[in-house]
């Protein structure tokens, strides 16, 4: 089994104890809009892509902010927790290629989704999320700041938070034309990038 198998069969199983944080993770990414949504292109009458929307929180966050935004995700649990709470979400794989033609859409965005990829999924997930980008493609995760519980919670699912913190920004700089990096919390960070 791949890593990234194992990475979906992980989110499969805590797909509902994930989503009881649907509520606290909308407002916090709400807020993160109000501070750094002027970074972003006017919302109205343009489309986003929310990559790896999981239970739907970021996505939900992003039509509160004025998007036509759609979600998908490669877990079906997770897919179905959005859907119960009306967050438009499909099962799908970003890593292995999305349905949607090039230049699809005016945002495209992850959240929390790069950290968990290895370094060459990674960047499989910049350049599907850069054909599909006719604007900007934002990546909210996380910053080089650390704790120490996040570095165990993230030891324990097997991702790549270490190696992400200490290559990340400079596997965006590779992959996209510019990045530019806005601090939106206390280990997170907004890497908006132009294809």
């Amino acid at each position: 089994m791949t890593h990234l198998e194992r990475h979906t069969r992980l989110f499969e199983r805590i797909a509902r104890p994930y989503s009881w944080f649907f509520a606290g993770q909308t407002r916090s990414y709400a807020a993160c809009f109000e501070a750094a949504g002027s970074a972003l292109p006017d919302p109205r009458g343009r489309r986003a892509l929310d990559i790896g929307c999981g239970t739907g929180a970021f996505t939900a966050a992003l039509k509160s902010a004025g998007w036509d935004v759609s979600g998908v995700d490669a877990a079906r649990a997770m897919v179905s927790q959005a859907g119960r709470r009306g967050v438009s979400c499909t099962l799908a794989d970003a890593v292995g290629g999305l349905p949607f033609p090039d230049k699809s859409f005016d945002l495209v965005s992850a959240a929390y989704v790069a950290h968990g990829l290895k370094a060459p999924e990674r960047a499989r997930l910049f350049a599907e999320a850069k054909r599909l980008s006719k604007e900007v493609v934002l990546f909210h995760d996380y910053s080089g700041k650390r704790r120490l519980l996040t570095d165990i919670v993230e030891y324990l699912e097997g991702g790549d938070y270490f190696n992400f913190i200490e290559n990340g920004l400079d596997e965006l700089k590779r992959a996209f034309s510019s990045v530019s990096v806005i601090e939106v919390g206390p280990q997170s960070a907004w890497y908006v990038c132009r294809p």
